[in-house]
């Protein structure tokens, strides 16, 4: 038998072919960064001793251990070194002291490049002199001691996160539904932003609880659907141009095919494609995201995980619970949403100086026949006049002759309910009006607040006694009168324009009637007198304190054929009082906001930038590391706060 002996020249090239402890750091191979440096051997990742502090008391035997601790270690790295010649010889070491010097380094080998370590550069052993080759060794100082994974490994609260995406917003709740119900029942919006015509989409709805019929699937009332019972039932439909064009948003329900007991529909889901994959909540949905992780750590020793929280509407606190009591909180559990408050809005706003929009002419409602002269007939006809030579009013413009006791142009015109949808709550109604009257002139102004199908309430100025100066002054609340005062006229011919105020608050009605100086007819130019007129607070039953408010009427009347009174409106300003309506407050956290809580500095980033104010000093960070095996984190957010995104990052770390 001969020994090996290699003949062939060394070129500083192994055609890559790295020993198996090849060492990399800073993620390149010294191999490849230096022609004819070899790993030869590495020791020191094996075993890690543990630093024992001792104790011994009085006379007992042995010894007390008083804490064990892991030590740093150290890493020997043997290499071999061939140059060609004393010149590349020299510059391969100053290479391999530029690579190795520095703080620290990430460091890893070839046999396990899935881990590293966290190293610096400490000792060297000699080098042989006078050669060219050569075999020697260096240190690596590991102060933690520890090897960690390369790969970052993560958990999360969106277990849905992998299925395609439901495009119905709101389905993650079961609706138990009456029969026969349609605008009643339970509706899903479909999100259709990514749907093409042509696509196919894909259904599925989960019935339970029919015992008489079959049920359907609806889009915004179309059927589209075969009809079927209980279970979970899976279809497909061609989105086209017709279900494309229905306006948004485009709903999803089910109806029963006839009269049935009430039945329960859930898990409904769409998607595109021809197969409906496991049922999921859309991102949209709170249960799209667990209130619980359970986190695995898969190596040998605790880490400090990074954990980002990524909010999708408003939060006032990320806390944070782990299985081994630790406690992060960032926040206040305290911080409220948005607060109730309110304002007055308008129900409807008319300076007459056009014809207002929505007007209604000759229509309306009237407590006239109720208190005067019930059987005979009271018209609304003839035409009323905007902007006329007394600046923009509008006043009645009779017919040449009148065959009935009252007759007159009326004006209808609707209002708007408050914010929060009510049409029967506190209001304030006002009007500047002219009631010019001679002693002979009969006739009346009627502003009435109407529903639907009667009076709500009403302010009559009615001029009703030939020959007498007086002017009667009514107040109705439904049919009710409620008040009545007679007053000379004189009062109304002081000025041009008044003010009629009439303020239901509450349970109480009351009316303010207040002259105008001057006739002048701008807002800047009006001087009130004092009132001539202020109603004392009447008490409204409920029901006429429940009234509802749909419109306001305007009614111009004479009497006969008796000269009638110089009369006009000049505006009208209705509106609802004291509406509670809800206010949205700035919180700590807005959605979009993504928060990242870095346990192992112990400090929180919220948008990339550190914030210390949210910092709690009961903390608990160092219980925040992630034992070896599993560890459960239970979220928690402000009371009112949709769920949000969790994401816990860690890199798994081994002795």
């Amino acid at each position: 038998m001969y020994d090996f002996r290699e003949t062939t020249p060394f070129t500083g090239s192994d055609d890559n072919q790295r020993p198996a402890e090849a060492m990399l750091i800073d993620g390149q191979y010294i191999e490849d960064l230096i022609p004819g440096y070899s790993t030869l051997q590495v020791s020191g990742r094996e075993l890690l001793s543990q630093s024992i502090e001792k104790q011994t008391i009085g006379k007992s035997d042995g010894e007390f251990i008083q804490y064990v601790r892991n030590p740093s270690r150290e890493i020997l790295v043997g290499y071999r070194l061939a140059a060609a010649d004393n010149i590349s010889f020299r510059k391969a070491f100053y290479k391999l002291n530029s690579i190795l010097h520095g703080d620290s380094h990430q460091v890893s080998f070839n046999d396990d490049p899935s881990k590293y370590w966290i190293a610096t550069f400490s000792d060297i052993d000699d080098v042989p002199k006078g050669r060219n080759e050569i075999t020697s060794s260096f240190t690596l100082f590991v102060p933690d001691g520890i090897a960690h994974s390369v790969a970052t490994q993560t958990a999360d609260n969106t277990p849905y996160k992998d299925m395609p995406v439901n495009m119905l917003i709101g389905s993650g709740t079961s609706q138990t539904v009456p029969a026969q119900s349609w605008g009643d029942n339970p509706h899903l919006v479909l999100d259709t932003s990514k749907l093409e015509i042509g696509d196919t989409v894909s259904f599925q709805v989960k019935v339970s609880g029919l015992k008489d019929t079959n049920v359907f699937v609806g889009i915004s009332g179309k059927q589209v659907s075969p009809l079927f019972s209980n279970g979970m039932e899976t279809f497909t439909i061609t989105w086209t141009k017709e279900l494309s064009e229905l306006p948004l948003p485009i709903e999803f329900s089910v109806k029963p095919a006839a009269l049935t007991d009430e039945y329960t529909w859930s898990q409904a889901k769409a998607e595109i494609g021809t197969t409906a994959s496991p049922w999921s909540p859309n991102p949209a949905d709170p249960e799209y995201y667990t209130n619980t992780i359970t986190v695995h750590n898969g190596g040998t020793y605790p880490v400090e995980p990074v954990i980002t929280a990524t909010m999708h509407a408003d939060n006032g606190l990320i806390a944070l619970i782990n299985s081994q009591g630790g406690v992060l909180q960032f926040g206040n559990l305290e911080e409220a949403d948005g607060v109730e408050r309110q304002r007055s809005e308008v129900a409807r706003y008319e300076g007459f100086d056009k014809e207002p929009s929505g007007a209604a002419y000759n229509t309306g409602q009237t407590n006239s026949h109720y208190y005067y002269i019930a059987a005979q007939k009271n018209v609304m006809e003839g035409s009323v006049k905007y902007a006329d030579d007394d600046g923009s009013a509008v006043e009645p413009v009779f017919l040449p002759t009148n065959s009935y006791y009252w007759e007159g142009p009326s004006v209808h015109l609707k209002t708007t309910n408050a914010s929060n949808g009510s049409n029967t709550g506190s209001v304030l109604a006002k009007w500047r009006y002219k009631f010019n009257s001679s002693v002979n002139a009969l006739g009346a102004i009627e502003m009435t607040l109407d529903d639907d199908t009667g009076v709500a309430y009403q302010v009559i100025i009615r001029a009703n006694y030939a020959g007498k100066d007086d002017v009667d002054v009514q107040v109705f609340a439904g049919s009710t009168l409620v008040f009545q005062q007679t007053l000379n006229r004189s009062v109304f011919s002081n000025g041009r324009y008044y003010e009629a105020k009439l303020t239901k608050l509450g349970n109480t009605l009351n009316l303010q009637l207040a002259g105008i100086v001057q006739g002048g007819i701008k807002p800047s130019e009006v001087v009130t007198r004092n009132p001539p007129l202020i109603m004392p607070p009447i008490m409204l039953t409920s029901d006429e304190a429940s009234l509802p408010i749909t419109g306001a009427t305007l009614w111009f009347q004479r009497f006969e054929n008796y000269p009638y009174p110089d009369m006009g409106v000049y505006d009208m300003d209705i509106e609802w009082l004291n509406v509670d309506y809800w206010t949205d407050l700035s919180n700590r956290f807005s959605a979009g906001d993504v928060a990242t809580i870095d346990v192992a500095n112990r400090q929180i980033l919220v948008n990339g930038v550190i914030n210390a104010d949210l910092q709690l000093i009961d903390n608990d960070w160092k219980k925040f590391r992630l034992l070896p095996g599993d560890t459960q984190i239970l979220t928690r957010r402000s009371s009112w706060a949709q769920p949000y995104e969790l994401e816990v990052a860690f890199r798994e770390a081994f002795l």
